[in-house]
């Protein structure tokens, strides 16, 4: 249904033009991603998304294998040429594997060197977008396993902050951070955030309404501290 404009921003989006897709790549991309785009306010953040990226980097891989398997051809075709003439005469032998090696006035090593010249960024690029998908998938865990816990989902603020500064950092440092490393420095920016608030995240979480059970009622002691503490307001007078 909306494969026409799929199509259309795979040709005029620039963080897309960059890879040097083809008509026939950007054809089945487009026909991929036809099925799962419903909506037609979809379309535009489906063009960029994880799942295009993923597409596009098997096409280039596609393109890369096609170079590889060409330049692999051409020289068994060299190799073999050489095992079926082993002439003494070196001179001899040089000339007539310069002609062997020639096509259409271009050398082995010149065809080599162009093979490379397109290997090269095609690798580069697909290497871009997998390390792209990579850092996407660790911030997404990070985020979940961070805000999962129950100190988070209390002390939202606090905690927004603290995922806040540390996402800043990872992108500061080229976006490196694994998983674990991103929610334990956003973990480590939390803790000393509640930590002012007289909050200890190194013992078990107690919820608000947990109730003291040999008295029978909530316990709202450390809860009143932490309030003050944050509010700045003193303790009641007894």
């Amino acid at each position: 249904m909306f494969k026409e404009k799929i199509v259309n921003l795979l040709k005029t989006k620039s963080e897309i033009k960059r890879f040097g897709l083809s008509n026939e790549a950007i054809d089945r991309i487009a026909s991929a991603r036809e099925k799962t785009v419903t909506e037609e306010s979809q379309v535009e953040a489906a063009v960029t998304d994880a799942e295009t990226m993923r597409l596009i980097s098997e096409e280039l891989m596609k393109v890369r294998d096609d170079e590889i398997r060409q330049r692999t051809e051409t020289q068994n075709a060299f190799n073999t040429y050489k095992e079926q003439h082993p002439e003494d005469n070196q001179q001899q032998q040089q000339q007539q594997q310069q002609q062997q090696q020639q096509q259409g006035g271009v050398t082995l090593e010149q065809i080599q060197a162009l093979l490379d010249q397109k290997l090269n960024p095609l690798s580069e690029k697909i290497n871009g977008i997998e390390s792209s998908r990579a850092a996407e998938a660790a911030l997404n865990t990070a985020k979940t396993n961070f805000f999962g816990g129950d100190y988070a989902k209390k002390y939202t603020n606090e905690a927004n902050d603290a995922w806040e500064r540390a996402v800043e950092m990872n992108e500061a440092t080229g976006s490196k951070m694994t998983a674990e490393q991103l929610a334990e420095k956003a973990t480590g920016y939390f803790n000393r955030a509640v930590s002012r608030l007289g909050v200890d995240t190194s013992k078990p979480f107690e919820a608000e309404d947990q109730i003291d059970t040999k008295k029978g009622v909530t316990d709202w002691k450390d809860e009143a501290a932490r309030q003050r503490a944050r509010t700045g307001k003193p303790e009641p007078a007894k």
